[in-house]
């Protein structure tokens, strides 16, 4: 095979995969504005604490991920806070986590202003058993911060309590 045969058939594969990663990448991505559009396997909770927010998010990346038996214990969440104002971008934070069993538990505080306009991505991906990552495999997730903010409760004083 010549030189030129190999470029056009190394094109040609590329050309076919590109569409298939694009449509799995925009089905797979999830916007999540309140604990109702949470999928099974993610649990968020929000508290005040000394003037912040105090988020926890909980996740069993293999059931957001559907892997079954085939990706039992090859899935992995990752989690990066996106602080902004409603004028720009500030900060991209990796927030690490902890994992006991197939939970992995994410922690971390924030204003109350600034969860308004601030959102948590959380990328939870499928591997092979050689531990590379498969083609389109996972659930992306932006989680606006605004929706998951603690009710206010009324007590007997008429004053709010959170």
């Amino acid at each position: 095979m010549s030189a030129i045969a190999k470029i056009a058939f190394v094109m040609a594969i590329a050309v076919a995969l590109v569409p298939c990663q694009r449509s799995s990448a925009d089905l797979m991505l999830l916007k999540i504005r309140g604990p109702e559009h949470c999928p099974e396997g993610l649990t968020i909770k929000s508290k005040a604490s000394d003037g912040m927010l105090a988020f926890e998010i909980s996740v069993d990346a293999e059931e957001v991920a559907h892997a079954g038996e085939l990706y039992k214990g090859q899935v992995r969440a990752n989690a990066y806070v996106k602080i902004a104002t409603s004028e720009q971008q500030i900060a991209f934070v990796n927030v690490h986590g902890t994992t006991e069993g197939k939970t992995t538990r994410y922690q971390f505080r924030i204003s109350p202003q600034a969860a308004k306009t601030s959102e948590l991505q959380l990328g939870v991906h499928l591997y092979e058993k050689d531990g590379r990552p498969t083609f389109g495999g996972g659930v992306s997730m932006q989680i606006h911060l605004a929706g998951f903010e603690p009710k206010v409760e009324k007590t007997d004083e008429g004053k709010g309590k959170q």
